[in-house]
């Protein structure tokens, strides 16, 4: 099973790694991909009311996926529901040196 973070957008606030390792190999180019919605507290309550696995993070929440084609159900969702997102890189302050 995977995690798909999900941040409000137009906050200025990207996902940190907080006590999480880097992988061993990660060559300067290591990210996260999540989705940055429009209106983070409309997409948690969609979400929830057909059942996906939530768990609240600062500054937004992840969805616990299993599989791909979960990606597609929850931008269709979004997208039924008018709530606006991109996917993208959302790691901040990891050292690219």
């Amino acid at each position: 099973m995977g995690a798909l973070p999900i941040l409000q957008k137009d906050q200025n606030q990207r996902a940190c790694l907080g006590n999480k390792n880097l992988p061993a190999n990660y060559m300067s180019d290591y990210s996260v991909l999540g989705l940055v919605v429009g209106r983070l507290d409309a997409a948690l309550r969609i979400l929830k009311e057909k059942k996906f696995e939530v768990l609240q993070k600062s500054g937004g929440f992840e969805i616990t996926i299993d599989g791909a084609g979960r990606m597609s159900e929850i931008v269709n969702l979004l997208h039924r529901n008018g709530i606006d997102y991109t996917l993208a890189d959302i790691v901040d302050q990891v050292y690219q040196g």
